[in-house]
């Protein structure tokens, strides 16, 4: 079921993501919009700790051994996501868990309610959610690449 309805649409918004990414500069990553606010780097780290997050939460895997969720909540960017190959290593190994969750999943779950710290979502929906949170913040990249720098 999510192969044919679900993961074109995944896909695409994951596409718009790799585009404002192409070309990426390792010096990039520690660039803002103003100072406090986040870099690419710490943006980059966050988009794929939320889809490990999304996983445990609404898709049935818990997050495996060894991944640390350091960018969600109340935390601070301190400046500390500046190794590219580091960062898109773990953005492709989020990206393939998530792939993986969402295609184990059984099509009756997909329906049917979790409650989460976050919201009371269906996987359907959580994954509508996902494919936001992933979107705007890749949209903040791209700003950050047109007009930030060392804020």
């Amino acid at each position: 079921m999510f192969e044919q309805t679900l993961l074109p649409s995944l896909q695409t918004a994951r596409s718009r993501y790799a585009d404002v990414l192409a070309n990426l500069e390792e010096k990039e990553l520690v660039w803002k919009l103003a100072p406090g606010s986040n870099s690419i780097g710490f943006l980059i780290r966050h988009i794929a700790e939320v889809e490990y997050r999304f996983c445990s939460m609404f898709f049935g895997r818990p997050v495996p051994d060894g991944v640390e969720l350091a960018t969600i909540g109340n935390v601070k960017d301190e400046g500390i996501y500046t190794d590219l190959s580091a960062l898109h290593s773990f953005r492709e190994a989020s990206f393939a868990y998530l792939l993986e969750s969402l295609a184990s999943l059984p099509e009756e779950a997909w329906d049917a309610p979790c409650v989460a710290p976050i919201a009371t979502l269906t996987p359907r929906q959580a994954l509508g959610r996902l494919i936001y949170h992933n979107g705007y913040h890749a949209g903040q990249i791209g700003l950050i690449r047109k007009y930030g720098g060392n804020a």
